[in-house]
């Protein structure tokens, strides 16, 4: 079975972004259109105190933002390495579920290694 990063490069609408470090991808509280794919590098996502994210290669983020209520971005993109990034607008998302509808257990399954992985390091500081 194709990775949801798989899936998403083969899809007709995908834009490739190649961009250096210290780029933007986007800015909190801007509409979120599009997800988010890497195939190369670290992206960094911050509310702008100490809380961060960091995503790397093989993985999908902000899927959860073209979901949401509220349809901004909750979060800052900064490519801290140089990164190979693939962006699929929402509509041609929804598309790509309803072509693959494995793909949406494939993300929850990501979020949910995500997840306990916060957990883990989290309960270190306790």
């Amino acid at each position: 079975m194709p990775t949801a990063v798989q899936l998403i490069a083969e899809h007709r609408n995908v834009d490739q972004l190649l961009l250096p470090t210290g780029s933007i991808l986007f800015e909190r509280g801007e509409s979120a259109t599009a997800l988010y794919a890497i195939e190369r590098g670290l992206v960094e996502l911050t509310t702008g105190g100490r809380d961060r994210l960091r995503y790397g290669d093989g993985e999908v983020f902000f899927y959860e933002d073209l979901v949401a209520e509220d349809t901004h971005h909750s979060r800052t993109a900064r490519a801290i390495t140089p990164v190979h990034v693939l962006r699929l607008d929402r509509n041609s998302f929804l598309e790509l579920i309803h072509g693959h509808p494995t793909l949406v257990l494939s993300l929850l399954s990501g979020q949910h290694r995500r997840l306990r992985q916060q957990r883990l390091e989290a309960a270190h500081f306790y």
